[in-house]
């Protein structure tokens, strides 16, 4: 378990720096990804199906990306592009691919279906937690 965390760790880090997010903010970054992926890894645990998964973890991500957007007073998107990382099912794109290339189209069907849902997940849970964010900063702007 802990050399998996660190593998994720450290393929957060490895985003962040290719995207050129601040030395100083890679860290952070990481950890977002890492808790993400703890989230996502705690809730098929718990026998949830990935797509549910896969929506918990971001929707973390965008929760933890904002928190720390505005401690730090950087855009959220440094946060979010590591963080989601370890969410994407490239994996399962792959097999999808895998699968229609050998003839198994039912599988191939079925696993890219799962790919697309999953991809689903992640950009809808970013949404929803972004978008909670700034409907409560704008209504505290409101009753100011």
């Amino acid at each position: 378990m802990a050399l998996k965390i660190i593998a994720v760790f450290l393929i957060s880090a490895s985003i962040g720096i290719l995207y050129r997010i601040p030395r100083k903010l890679v860290a952070s970054a990481s950890l977002v990804g890492v808790a993400a992926w703890l989230i996502m890894f705690i809730t098929m645990q718990s026998g949830a199906t990935v797509i549910v998964a896969d929506f918990f973890a971001s929707v973390t991500v965008g929760v933890l990306a904002e928190i720390l957007a505005r401690i730090i007073k950087k855009p959220a998107t440094i946060f979010i592009i590591p963080g989601f990382i370890p969410l994407v099912p490239g994996g399962d794109a792959y097999f999808t691919m895998l699968y229609m290339v050998k003839g198994q189209y039912s599988a191939g069907v079925s696993m890219g279906m799962q790919t697309i849902l999953s991809a689903g997940a992640i950009a809808f849970g970013i949404f929803v937690s972004s978008t909670i964010f700034r409907i409560v900063k704008s209504s505290n702007r409101e009753s100011n």
